[in-house]
């Protein structure tokens, strides 16, 4: 479904925990704090709202469903709050609180101080400058000084802290009105997450900020290659003239950025981030007041300030249709937007209601009158509800020979059916019924149980008030929307139009950075005390048969891989069959086709509207070498949905005129996909591996396309679930009830058939390196690395785990440190040795980056030689390892993953559990040994297969021919008449 349904997204003893502290350089405090929400009746987190006596926040909720926590840590401050003439301030700040403290990520800050505080005068004496000499000779210096600085540096000792820690998921996001800090910890970290957490936001150091400045730049030039950023900017600041919602984007303006002010960072820094201005969220398997009493202890040292008055925008109202248009190579798009109420109004249940009724992925208007009906290619509806105001966006792809100004039209027609009253009775109560769904499975996720807190607080809105959301949606008439739609949706609004026609990207210039390197062995005197802390022991625990899953061979060649789920009625199935577009290159236009057809008496529209009322999720996707059909919803529902399926299968409704517009929406759709730099990348990487064998080459041509029939799509449908293939279920339903529906409501033959042969083709081997270079205008490189590797071999497993957790770990890995980190090549780099899917499939090592195009052949010269030449470093292997290992430990398969899991394993010839095997070997792995004999086998010297995308006018591609023979890529080369 939509990813407006985000926002539904073994026990430690912590009392004994609380009691063990950390040496006395580690500040804590017994200061108190007052419980002021919670647990509510009808809270299904049951969380409780905390508040120091410092004014910060803590929201906790407990779920046992794996030993682990997930902590975010959130300032109500974004680029909303940044100065106009310094946007970005915000972003910035994200960025340098990975950076470390006074003690982390410095080995003498004293030392180190003296440096930074001439590298701040310095950048502010470069931001007052004018004169483009003066600006050159003030960055010299200052990187003249950052060398001086780095000396003293620890870099990214934080993300190598939190990854020795067994850490996942430590990130962080900006956006209009927060800030918001992010970790997936082992629930024995709970008081060394406190220790750190209360240092880096109590004494940050905004160190090495030359080379995260340069990160940000590449950030920015990915921003400028988004095709969906450019205009929902455009449309933006068109629908807010004065309000920093349309006036300054997150990134900030390219200016700015050229022109950054440390002295300004630290004055957002003292303004924003104080307690009673920040909240912490946290859940997972805790014990509420031991967590509590650890929060209070740490984070109590910080200090209260007034916050300045809020400041308020007074936006005009729009003023009739007002349009921008923006130019990209992609397929056109059209995107309205009306100014509609701010969060926590009156009308916002209302408003939320309009937006699904318009497009609830199913059933909604645009759903079944535009998407369903191919009245366009592609539309939808997604809702903005801010703090000071809201923003209702609708969108639209046009189909071939289709103008911007007709899908608008269609767009506006959807809205006047709501505002006319003109939508089914059955409609609000479906919707009602299918948030509750999107409930029970938001809560099964720590991420998406924080989510939910986060954004109440956020929006300064009471707990006790966002958990009943779904009451008051449930309270909304039919009036009540018509009287919003007609409300908010009149003739004021701003039409935004993308033209597929040449734009010229934007350029940064790549500045001179100063040079230095991360040594492995530093460490700060902080990081060593929170390391030695004992903590309680965990083991990991592996998937059981009986307990965890059951394996049933059903005689007429079913599999069936069955999870229960104890914690809601909400079940999973896949029907898996060995069945896709190498088998048969019609399969992916076959279930295309499935999506838009009805069953028995029912049309298509009629279909997705049983769908929708049963309130079960459907979905078909075809692969490679699998077709997969997939229904979400409730156990009590599992036959009547099985029931539908098989009437789809026997009784199929569609007509060669839907048949006709979808060949022409397909068509389309491949010619805009030419244009796509990651649908370009995908193409290229399997053109360079498979040569002619590649799926994009095997596509069914053009007029093969336009020849094809309903009759042989939906013959194709029954031959491949006449097939042998699998179920993967996860439900509270007994596995024989689960065939017993299955059985009596699909259609099954006494003995299935064999599938075709599983087709892999093989990776080529060149004997020299090779590089693809296709050109296309763009602000970025885009590069990728790979070559294949031995059969997949499960002895193998121990040692490409250690490999990838050491070589590309996260942020903490050597791909990042040294090309993001130190040489501030890339925003997206990352790096995977990639193991077979089947027995036989060859692994694959791929390495990505995507850099300025200046810095091309610095990155792909710097990128081969980590692959060659791996940097060894004891002390870096040990924190790897232990991270890989906490991993095992805390990192357990959930219900809804165990079915897929255990087939990914049976494919690949395994029996359950295999990791415990792969974790006692990586135990006993203390030394490196069994990583340097990996590299030397499986990596080092193998010739690479490059590939690059990139504009010609921009790269000196002679400079890259010594890494490889080159080769200039064409359309025609890559894709399928």
């Amino acid at each position: 479904m939509k990813s407006k349904f985000n926002c539904l997204k073994v026990a430690v003893l912590f009392a004994i925990l609380s009691m063990l502290s950390l040496s006395a350089s580690v500040v804590a405090s017994d200061a108190g704090h007052t419980l002021v929400g919670g647990p509510y009746p009808g809270d299904p987190l049951q969380a409780r709202l905390y508040r120091l006596d410092n004014g910060l926040e803590v929201y906790l909720t407990v779920n046992r469903e794996r030993p682990r926590f997930f902590a975010e840590i959130a300032v109500r401050a974004g680029s909303k709050n940044d100065p106009p003439e310094t946007t970005g301030l915000a972003h910035y700040m994200e960025h340098l609180l990975f950076k470390g403290s006074q003690r982390l990520g410095t080995m003498d800050y004293e030392k180190e101080k003296s440096h930074l505080e001439r590298i701040e005068a310095l950048y502010e004496a470069h931001f007052e400058a004018d004169n483009p000499e003066e600006r050159r000779r003030i960055y010299e210096e200052i990187t003249r000084e950052s060398a001086a600085a780095a000396a003293y540096a620890v870099p990214n000792e934080f993300d190598r802290l939190y990854q020795a820690m067994g850490a996942s998921d430590v990130n962080a996001h900006t956006w209009h009105e927060e800030v918001v800090y992010k970790v997936d910890l082992p629930v024995n970290c709970l008081e060394n997450w406190a220790a750190i957490e209360s240092d880096r936001f109590a004494n940050p150091v905004f160190r090495l900020f030359q080379t995260e400045l340069e990160t940000v730049y590449e950030e920015m030039n990915r921003a400028l290659d988004d095709k969906d950023r450019l205009i929902q900017n455009a449309v933006n600041a068109q629908l807010f003239k004065k309000h920093p919602y349309g006036q300054q984007p997150t990134l900030g303006h390219v200016e700015h950025l050229k022109k950054p002010s440390i002295t300004r960072l630290n004055q957002f820094y003292d303004t924003w981030y104080r307690p009673e201005n920040m909240a912490i969220f946290i859940s997972g398997d805790i014990d509420v007041e031991a967590t509590m009493g650890v929060i209070a202890r740490y984070f109590s040292t910080w200090t209260p300030a007034p916050l300045p008055e809020p400041q308020i925008w007074e936006e005009e109202p729009v003023k009739g249709r007002e349009e921008v248009r923006v130019q990209y190579r992609a397929e056109p798009f059209v995107l309205l937007a009306f100014r509609t109420a701010k969060r926590n109004h009156d009308d916002a249940e209302a408003l939320m209601m309009l937006d699904m009724i318009l497009d609830n992925a199913v059933a909604g208007l645009i759903n079944l009158n535009l998407n369903q009906g191919q009245q366009v290619r592609e539309a939808g509806s997604f809702p903005l509800l801010l703090n000071d105001y809201g923003v209702q966006y609708l969108y639209g792809v046009p189909k071939d020979g289709q103008t911007l100004e007709e899908v608008e039209r269609l767009l506006l027609e959807q809205l006047a059916l709501v505002k006319s009253g003109a939508f089914a009775d059955w409609l609000i109560p479906a919707i009602i019924n299918d948030y509750k769904k999107r409930e029970k499975t938001g809560l099964e996720s720590d991420a998406s149980r924080v989510d939910l807190m986060r954004s109440s607080w956020i929006g300064f809105e009471p707990w006790e008030h966002a958990f009943r959301v779904i009451e008051r949606m449930e309270a909304v008439t039919r009036e009540e929307v018509i009287r919003v739609a007609n409300t908010y949706f009149g003739e004021n609004y701003v039409c935004g139009f993308r033209e597929d026609a040449a734009h010229e990207p934007l350029h940064v210039e790549k500045p001179p950075l100063p040079e230095f390197t991360i040594d492995p062995a530093r460490q700060s005197a902080f990081a060593g005390e929170v390391l030695a802390r004992p903590l309680a022991p965990m083991e990991p625990v592996f998937l059981e048969p009986e307990r965890d899953f059951r394996r049933i061979e059903d005689p007429a060649g079913i599999v069936l891989f069955h999870a229960p789920n104890a914690i809601n009625d909400v079940f999973s199935l896949s029907i898996i069959v060995e069945y896709g577009t190498r088998q048969d290159n019609r399969a992916a236009i076959a279930a295309r086709l499935f999506e838009r057809t009805g069953a028995g008496g029912m049309s298509a529209e009629e279909l997705q509207i049983a769908w929708y009322k049963l309130g079960t999720d459907f979905n078909i996707s075809v692969e490679e070498n699998q077709m997969s059909i997939m229904l979400k919803g409730l156990d009590e529902n599992l036959g009547v949905s099985l029931a539908l399926l098989k009437e789809m299968l026997v009784h199929p409704v569609t007509d060669e005129r839907t048949l006709e517009e979808l060949k022409r929406i397909i068509l389309i759709q491949r010619a805009d996909a030419k244009k796509d730099p990651a649908t370009l990348m995908d193409a290229m990487a399997d053109y360079a591996r498979h040569g002619a064998e590649s799926q994009w080459l095997q596509m069914l041509p053009a007029g093969a396309v336009n020849a094809l029939s309903a009759a042989e799509l939906q013959e194709l449908l029954r031959t491949a679930l006449g097939c042998r293939h699998y179920l993967l279920y996860s439900g509270s339903l007994a596995p024989g009830a689960v065939l017993g529906q299955y059985h009596q409501h699909c259609l099954l033959s006494d003995a299935l058939n064999a599938p075709p042969p599983y087709v892999n083709p093989p990776t080529r081997a060149p004997e020299t390196q090779e590089i693809y270079f296709f050109d296309r205008e763009m602000s970025q490189s885009h590069i990728r690395i790979e070559f294949g590797g031995v059969p997949y071999d499960p002895l193998l497993s121990p040692a490409y785990q250690l490999y990838n957790m050491y070589f590309s770990g996260s942020m903490s890995g050597i791909v990042f440190q040294e090309l993001r980190e130190v040489r501030a090549l890339a925003y997206v780099v990352g790096a995977k040795y990639r193991a077979g899917a089947r027995k036989n499939d060859p692994n694959l090592m791929i390495g990505v980056i995507q850099t300025q195009a200046d810095k091309t052949q610095e990155a792909v010269s710097a990128f081969l030689e980590l692959m060659d030449h791996l940097p060894l470093s004891p002390d870096r292997y040990a924190l790897a390892r232990e991270a890989l290992l906490n991993d095992y430990r805390t990192n357990r398969a959930g219900f809804r993953e165990t079915p897929r899991v255990l087939l990914d394993w049976e494919r690949r010839g395994l029996q359950p559990d295999p990791r415990r095997e792969w974790y006692a070997a990586i135990l006993g792995a203390a030394d490196t040994d069994l990583l340097e004999s990996f590299h030397k086998d499986h990596i080092a010297g193998k010739k690479k297969l490059i590939s690059l995308i990139g504009q010609s006018a921009q790269l000196d591609l002679d400079a890259l021919k010594p890494f490889g023979a080159m080769h200039i890529l064409k359309e025609g080369d890559l894709f399928v008449e």
